[in-house]
């Protein structure tokens, strides 16, 4: 049985507070990588603006759709007028749920933009991978504009009506829609150029029975951190379509989620970097001298005749095709910066 509408947004509430709790501890690991290296700060020029101008985003409308949730319960439960909190909560042209709602638009489209980045710069810049994802982003940007502009013309008790609930179930549908076929698309990419590279794995210039590869690690991450924010929007398209209670706290889980999973993808690939340094070191004292010059010898030439993309750390080969993305370095470098 679900909840009563006010105990509904309490545990919405306690949701929030606990996730975005989770989500300032991350956000402050994930700036550590950001701005700084083992050696000290980064300079400026070595600094991805990008990555900071999002995370500055997602800080701003976290913080500010928490701030407005909070109003709601207070002017809610210390509201002594007819009808009570449920009064507060159904009235779907007040201000707060306008916010909220916009917050919640701005948090969803911002993630999903950012993934469709990755995506775009993980195949080469190509448009032609993008063009579908950008279009249900598109989509989910004109659900958002269309619940926008019906929420001021809503009374009181109308905010599940038949006129909100087709466009929130569109933006949910595509937002989940987008995350999935994006996604796929960056874990396939990451798997054919894994393909690619296990001819030089296999070389005897490597050492047998090694750890799993960065691309492996780059693929489980990507995967990991995708499922979170898909599963919790999931279960929030569930909850609006049945028009349950529960969709509250969903939202709150959805909505926290998309600054999280951001998060963990940079502060996992800073630690996915560091695991491999560590990795090539013990390689490096447990060769013989002979097999220690024969692989410098072999990574040398496969350097010089790579070249390098930065940002992502996609490398080509002689057809031009991206070889071993490296998400981490994506994730911390300035775009166009020399490694």
């Amino acid at each position: 049985m679900a909840p009563s509408l006010p105990a509904a947004e309490l545990a919405a509430v306690f949701v929030g507070c606990v996730l975005y709790g989770i989500y300032l501890v991350t956000l402050g690991i994930a700036l550590r990588v950001i701005f700084t290296t083992k050696s000290g700060r980064k300079h400026r020029s070595e600094i991805n603006w990008i990555v900071v101008a999002v995370s500055a985003i997602l800080f701003v409308n976290s913080t500010l759709d928490l701030a407005v949730v909070f109003n709601t319960i207070v002017e809610a439960f210390l509201y002594t007028g007819p009808g009570g909190s449920e009064h507060v909560f159904k009235n779907g042209s007040g201000w707060e749920t306008f916010v909220k709602s916009f917050c919640v638009g701005v948090q969803t489209l911002t993630g999903d933009a950012i993934l469709i980045y990755r995506c775009w710069y993980i195949w080469s810049k190509s448009w032609r991978i993008v063009g579908l994802p950008m279009v249900l982003w598109l989509g989910t940007l004109g659900c958002e504009i269309g619940i926008l502009s019906y929420l001021p013309r809503l009374g009181v008790g109308q905010i599940n009506s038949g006129v909100i609930v087709p466009w929130g179930l569109a933006f949910w549908s595509l937002t989940i829609s987008t995350n999935i076929i994006t996604t796929s698309l960056i874990v396939w990419r990451i798997w054919g150029a894994q393909r690619k590279t296990k001819k030089y794995r296999s070389s005897p210039d490597f050492l047998p029975n090694q750890p799993e590869s960065t691309l492996t690690r780059a693929m489980r991450n990507i995967v990991e951190s995708g499922m979170i924010y898909t599963a919790a929007s999931i279960l929030e398209l569930a909850a609006f379509a049945t028009q349950s209670t529960l969709n509250y706290p969903a939202s709150a889980l959805a909505f926290h989620s998309v600054g999280i999973t951001f998060n963990l993808i940079i502060i996992r690939g800073a630690a996915n970097r560091s695991e491999e340094s560590l990795e090539e070191t013990q390689v490096h004292f447990s060769e013989t001298p002979g097999a220690s010059r024969n692989r410098r010898s072999a990574a040398s030439r496969t350097h010089d005749k790579a070249d390098v993309f930065v940002l992502s750390g996609l490398q080509k080969d002689s057809d031009g095709a991206t070889l071993a993305p490296n998400f981490e370095e994506f994730a911390t470098t300035r775009t166009g910066s020399a490694k």
